[in-house]
């Protein structure tokens, strides 16, 4: 009998314990759709607690840059798929769906391209041989491809890039059709920034999906990016995100972000106020996309890495900033409290 009165109020402290304990929430368990981040594979390798918090805060996972033209096709005749299979293999091992970034943008142009000397037959097979080795190669384990990034102007005008000059204006709709053939099972997007704020390259996006749809053209989304800030209205977010939605293609806010120095101060401390403005802004593109986009077209929302020391924005501003929900040290920020809050 001592025995088994000692065995109950060991089982009792123990469970009295883990009461007292308080849960843990993570992104990828409070989402009921797929919370992702851009990843680094280095970061991955080299950062335990980056490792660690990608493993358990997300539940996809998009490479960063380590699929863009420039990375994974250094030259004519050379793949390198270091950097995309290290994302992919990690995803797989943590139960983490893979979305693909990009497979045609006017900036991650490798030098083998820029000095590429042929006509337009030569250019169109060159295109297509990079998009269906690419995605062959993935083939069954990424989930959804950015076919084409950032192809439109403000205006609204296609964007003046070494695409449009060598492959002409409907490049676009032949880079989604080479994508198709390659996997017929994948998901395939176009993905743009800006949406929210310029009106013209938002109707013109979604004029480019209803041609797409009345000639046939593959397209399962549209990648909303959302590197936005602290001062963005949120009825043009609200816009952009239901516009899209009455496509009804899948919606992806697919880079999200917000800055908080947007007047790019050289000097800016990030305050409890511009933090907590952060955090109702994280609170309000959340809810927005969980209460206006209908549950078949959430194809998620990524955030454009994990840490504010991660970001590409500080050194694209040349100024101080602070738009993620991790700080440097990667201590949670308020901004994913908001994240949190949004999902509720």
């Amino acid at each position: 009998m001592r025995r088994f009165w000692i065995l109950v109020y060991f089982m009792l402290a123990v469970f009295s314990g883990s009461l007292a304990q308080p849960s843990t929430i993570t992104l990828r368990a409070a989402a009921p759709f797929p919370f992702g981040a851009a990843l680094n594979p280095n970061l991955l390798k080299a950062n335990t607690v980056y490792r660690q918090i990608a493993a358990r805060e997300f539940s996809s996972v998009t490479a960063e840059n380590h699929l863009k033209m420039h990375v994974v096709h250094p030259e004519q005749d050379r793949y390198n798929w270091s950097g995309g299979d290290t994302l992919v293999v990690f995803a797989e091992r943590n139960g983490q769906r893979i979305h693909g970034h990009t497979l045609l943008w006017h900036q991650a142009v490798p030098k083998w391209v820029r000095a590429f000397q042929g006509d337009s037959t030569a250019w169109e097979q060159l295109i297509k041989t990079h998009i269906q080795t690419v995605v062959q190669h993935y083939k069954g384990r990424i989930a959804a491809w950015d076919v084409v990034n950032e192809a439109f102007d403000e205006d609204g005008t296609l964007r003046k890039s070494i695409w449009l000059e060598h492959l002409g204006p409907d490049y676009i709709a032949r880079c989604f059709r080479y994508a198709r053939e390659a996997d017929p099972a994948v998901q395939l997007f176009y993905n743009d920034y800006n949406q929210e704020s310029s009106p013209k390259k938002l109707a013109a996006i979604l004029a480019m999906v209803a041609d797409f749809k009345n000639r046939g053209v593959p397209i399962d989304g549209i990648g909303l990016q959302m590197h936005t800030n602290t001062n963005q209205s949120d009825d043009r977010i609200e816009t952009a995100v239901r516009q899209t939605a009455a496509t009804g293609l899948r919606v992806h806010i697919s880079e999200l972000d917000v800055r908080i120095n947007p007047e790019k101060k050289p000097a800016l401390v990030p305050t409890d106020a511009l933090l907590d403005k952060q955090k109702q802004k994280f609170a309000t593109i959340v809810r927005l996309y969980k209460t206006a986009v209908p549950k078949a077209q959430q194809h998620g929302i990524t955030i454009w890495n994990i840490g504010d020391g991660d970001s590409w924005i500080p050194n694209f501003c040349q100024c101080p900033d602070y738009p993620l929900p991790f700080d440097k040290a990667y201590a949670k920020k308020p901004a994913y409290d908001g994240i949190l809050d949004g999902l509720k």
